[in-house]
Order: C-alpha cells, then structure tokens, then sequence
C-alpha cells in the first residue's frame, strides 16, 4: 500500500516525548519515521568518539510502536568541531572565500579531509545498523545541490577533470574559444573556477562555465555514489535514496541517482496560490520530473505539513483540503510513500516558524485531523502501489540546456525551465500523461516528443527526433534550438535551427528578443495569443505555417510551422506564448496520434491516471480554492477547493 511517513528530530525533543509522539504516529496509521539526517553532532560529539545510545533507544520506541525507520546519513551538516579543526573541510564561493558556518549544507563534498570524515561516520553507521528489521530505508546526506566549490581541492579536481576530456592545453584552447580576450591558457594552473562574488555569469568564458557545471554536477553524483557504497558494503540489501529538491544550483539528477534504488523528492507546493490566470503554480510538473530520475515511481521525503516560514516570512495557514489534496496530487503522479515535514514545529533554530503537523502548543488540530482522514482514505486502497503512470506524451529535459541558459541568457524573462511547465501544463489541462524523460532517452512507445529549447545540440538526439518523425511520432521544437555545439559555441555557417532544420523544414531569418514586451500572433485557423520573451522570425523550406505575428516590422512573417517528417510530423515554435497557446497546440497534435484529450476540463483541474497489476485509478484534482463543476462520460463531476476525487476501474468514487 501506499506508505505514510513523518520527519522526526528525536535529538531536538526530551525523551520523555518520544513514547507520547509514537504513540500518537500509530493512532494515526504511520509506516515510516525518518531520522538523524541532521544529527552528526549528537552521533560523535568529540572526534573519534560515537554516540549512538539515544539513536538505538528512538528507533526501539518508534518500532514498539509499528514503525520502521529511514536512516539518514547526516553529511549535510558536520559538526563545529570538524570545521574547526579542519577549515579546509569549508565550502567555498565564487570568490574563493570560505563559507560561514552556523547554517548548514556548508561542507564541500570533494574535500578530501571532509570524505575521510563523513566516510566514518557514514560507515560507523552502516556497520551499526546493517540488516536490521527496523530500518526501512536510507537517506544519503540532505538536498544536495551541484558542488559549487572554488576551494583548492576542487580547482585541482576541475583541472584533473579537463585533462582526462581535453587531453591538451591545444584542445581546451580550441573547444573553449579562449582567443576572445587573450584567454588562452599555457599551464593547467592558470585554470580557475573563482568568478568574482555577484558579477554575472555572462561575463565569463561560457564554455568553461558549461563544463565547470558539468564538473560541479559530476562531484554531487559521485559523492552520492562514494556514500552508496559504503552503506552496501555493510549492507548489500539496503534501499537508499536522498532527498531532492530544485536549488540554485541544480545537479545533473538523472547522474545523481543512477546508484540509487529510489529517487525522493523534498514537496513544498505554494500555500498561497497566485491570482494571476497566467501563473504556473501546480507542482505537478515536478513530481513527474522527479519521476523520471529513475523513470519509475518515487518518495516524497518531506511533504508540506503546515504554514512555511524560517527561510522567508511566515505563510499563511494552509486551506481546508490542502494537506490531503496535495498528499494525493503526489501519489496521482507516482509517489508511493508520503513522508510529512515534520511532526513537530521546532521551538530553536532557524526553522521555528516553518511549521510541521503539531504546533509550538502541542494540541491537536485541524491539519493532523486531515493526515488522518488521508490515512484512512489510502488504507482502503491498499493495491495502489502495485500502479504506475503510462504516457503517451514524452517531454524532454537536459541538464546541459539548463546549465548552458542559465551562464548565459537569452532574454530578459527567458527561461528554460518555463516553456518546460508550459507544455507540462497544457498536458494537464487536458488530463493526459506526461513523462519527462532525458533528452538522450528512447522513444519507442510514445506518440508525441516535445522538446523545448535544444540550446546544445545533440547530434545522437537529433539523430532520434528523425527517427522517431520519420516512423510517425509528432515532435514539437522551439525557438533557441540547434545554437550550441556540444562546447557551449554557437554554430558557424549554418542557419538556425542548424541540424534541426531538415526535421522542422523551416529556418530562422532574423530572431528578436523582445524580454518582457508582447506581440501577438494569429493562427491560421483565426485564434490570437500572446507572445513574449523571444521571436523567431521563420522562413518555412518544405514547412507550412500554423501562426504569424501580427505587429513590428514582421507583422505577417511565420511564427511557428509544422513539416510533414516521413509518416509523422515536426512542429517549429519560434516564441513563447500564454497558457492557451500550448494547450490549443496540443488540442490540434493530441487527436491525430489517437491520445484522448480531456477538453472539458475546468481550468486548474488535473486529472491523472494510474494503472497496473494492482487495477486502475483515476485522480482528479482541483488545485484552486474554488468548488468546480464539469461533465466526464456522461456524469457531473463535482469538486470543493483542494478536493481529489478518486475513481477505481470498476467506476467506484473513493
């Protein structure tokens, strides 16, 4: 069955509490507790010396109580004594300067010292608690961004990085570029990864920034990977996992959990939903992102449990139907175990205010009476974990794109991750399944491909889109694609969208990037939308056009096209536009591949299926704060604010 878990800091709290706070986990129906992923300063207060007494005695109070454990490995945050003693364990920013400490995630993760360190503690650990019943699971460190370190162990590594690809300082000069502004090197030393602190990234060398993104995302991965292992050598049985979320600085996460038997991901939805209709606020874009880590179903690991506050002023207090509907909006996208942030809200440090299930006065209330109603709710679907989702619609996404737009923008408002979620939500909006998938990914059993902005140009990808048209698949590209070589330099001699070209049928004469300014453009079947950000002025080859723009000196000139590819189709959209141009696009693609699309869907609506041994569900989900009214197959679907509706294959509402 789908599993319910809860954050728990047993080291914050006396232990007079724990039995109490057990004892009320069971009454509500909790499977899993997860502990100790902050909690190294307890588990060896002086160097060399372990204490895992008070561990031991909370994870034996939990399990009297039923519940199993999921162990955290708590690298995230060494204690003040190694920091002290070892100042080279620091991470350090783009200036080079060390990190403060007294906040946390603090270490770099390719310090040597620091390994040798969080080696121990981690293998202490292992060796104490390996093969026992009561552990359910392992956590590896705490929301692990990419290693953005300029310390000196990870500028050699940097420089080790770029012999083993370039070989010679020759080729590295070549493939960078660095004749622009006398930047080329004569000694590996020159090499640096310190930028000075707030300049632009846009100032510096793209491709060396390109490739210092590729080997801050590569140290993440491998120390998630040196961390795995040592758990497994005591352990080989052992399911492991770690924590995600979407930080500033954004890992390679299909590398990150390669070694991982789960992908798990940290659920903070927006508490107070936004007025503008514009707005892309569901978070079901990430979940099934974080789905396509390991392209199967995930955990959440910390699922919002109350009002947020402590790293930004406090929130309002959740909705009537918040908490549940968000739990089920999860699992509707492939979770299979929901684990609340946190049990109870911290009374010290700098999370007071970022509120758990129990507040400061420790009486019950209306959000525990919720989680309750879910656990009841998910008991009586005890087969749901035996499902899965199945799509038809592939969106591909790169960690290369993502690194490449971020070192340097395109527009003012440009963002990759955007035109991502607007074709994610056009999915939603007419209840079809969407898998985001690496852009290298095969594609056999999909029928549609969209991939927005291929700044860095794959041939092998490419190669794939062809393949995939030519057999009769629909793929959808968009402005800023085909611009990069796999360096990170623009294409000499080609026209946009370079290597794309043959698939859209249709070239970029000129491109204007408009930032936050509107134009408006007029498909050819009569509707008007809204464009920003970006325009591809289009000159269609073998191409027929679907929308021009109606204003500037290109008023008249095609803005997106579609080519006949072989038995399919290759769609080319030259701007971004507003919600209901993606959705109107898809309303056109969807049916010609024989994908049911829900139409009728009120906006903010989602419905999601999963299906597998375990039957076949229906979600439907109303992710506003107002009661919503529609028809489906010949009933009346009704829904209050936040409410989920379930409906099994039988045609039964649960």
């Amino acid at each position: 069955m789908i599993k319910i878990g809860i954050d728990y800091y047993p080291e914050h709290w006396p232990p007079a509490l724990w039995e109490e706070d057990a004892a009320r986990m069971e009454r509500l129906g909790v499977h899993v507790v997860r502990v100790a992923e902050f909690a190294w300063s307890r588990l060896e207060p002086e160097e060399g010396r372990f204490d895992f007494s008070w561990l031991d005695e909370a994870i034996a109070v939990l399990s009297r109580h039923g519940m199993k454990v999921i162990l955290g490995t708590p690298t995230n945050c060494g204690p003040m004594w190694l920091y002290h003693d070892h100042p080279e364990t620091l991470q350090r920013g783009r200036s080079g300067q060390p990190s403060l400490t007294g906040i946390r995630g603090h270490r770099c993760m390719q310090s040597p010292t620091f390994r040798r360190y969080a080696g121990r503690i981690v293998e202490e650990m292992a060796r104490r608690y390996a093969g026992r019943p009561e552990i359910f699971a392992w956590q590896i460190d705490n929301e692990l961004d990419s290693n953005h370190c300029t310390c000196p162990a990870c500028t050699a590594g940097f420089r080790d990085y770029l012999r083993e690809k370039y070989g010679t300082l020759e080729a590295l000069n070549e493939a960078w570029g660095t004749v622009v502004w006398s930047g080329e090197y004569s000694a590996w030393e020159q090499i640096s990864i310190q930028t000075e602190e707030g300049c632009l990234a846009d100032w510096y060398n793209p491709a060396r920034m390109l490739d210092y993104e590729r080997y801050a995302a590569a140290c993440t991965a491998d120390y998630v990977r040196f961390q795995a292992e040592l758990i497994r050598r005591y352990d080989p049985a052992a399911v492991i996992t770690t924590n995600s979320c979407f930080p500033a600085h954004m890992p390679d996460f299909h590398q990150e959990f390669a070694p991982l038997d789960v992908a798990s991901y940290d659920n903070y939805p927006p508490v107070r939903l936004p007025e503008n209709p514009e707005a892309l606020y569901s978070n079901a874009f990430a979940l099934d992102f974080v789905r396509s880590f390991k392209q199967q179903n995930f955990w959440i690991m910390e699922q919002l449990g109350g009002p947020m506050g402590g790293w930004s002023p406090i929130t309002p207090a959740m909705e009537p139907g918040m908490l549940e509907g968000y739990a089920l909006q999860a699992v509707a996208h492939g979770a299979d175990l929901i684990s609340f942030f946190r049990w109870r809200t911290a009374c010290t440090g700098a999370e007071m205010f970022c509120h758990g299930l129990l507040d400061h006065d420790n009486r019950p209330n209306r959000r525990l009476e919720e989680l309750e109603r879910l656990c009841r709710r998910l008991e009586g679907l005890p087969e749901l974990n035996r499902t899965t989702l199945h799509s038809q619609v592939a969106l591909l996404y790169s960690s290369e794109q993502e690194f490449a737009l971020k070192n340097q923008r395109q527009s003012e408002g440009f963002a990759y991750w955007t035109q991502l979620r607007l074709f994610h939500n056009a999915c939603m909006s007419l209840g079809v399944n969407v898998d985001v998938l690496p852009e290298t990914a095969p594609l056999e059993g999909y029928r549609v491909a969209l991939v927005p902005t291929h700044f860095i140009t794959d041939p092998q990808v490419v190669a794939n889109l062809e393949t995939f048209a030519q057999a009769g698949g629909t793929v959808v590209i968009t402005n800023r694609s085909g611009v990069k070589d796999k360096h990170g330099n623009c294409v000499l001699g080609q026209p946009l969208p370079t290597l794309l070209r043959k698939l859209c049928g249709c070239t970029v004469a000129e491109y204007d990037a408009i930032g936050p300014a509107t134009q408006q453009i007029t498909t050819s079947q009569g509707s008007s939308y809204r464009v920003t950000s970006w325009c591809d002025l289009l000159t269609p080859e073998t191409a027929e056009v679907w929308a021009r723009y109606t204003g500037r000196f290109y008023a008249g000139t095609p803005a997106i096209t579609r080519n006949r590819f072989g038995k399919g189709w290759a769609y080319y959209v030259g701007t971004v536009g507003e919600k209901a141009l993606y959705r109107a696009l898809l309303l056109e693609i969807l049916p010609r591949q024989g994908i049911p699309a829900m139409d009728m869907l009120p906006v903010g609506v989602e419905v999601t299926e999963r299906t597998g041994p375990g039957g076949s569900y229906r979600f439907i989900f109303n992710n506003t704060l107002h009661g919503q009214s529609f028809p489906m197959n010949g009933q009346t679907v009704t829904l209050g604010a936040m409410e989920v509706l379930i409906q099994t294959g039988d045609g039964q509402w649960r």
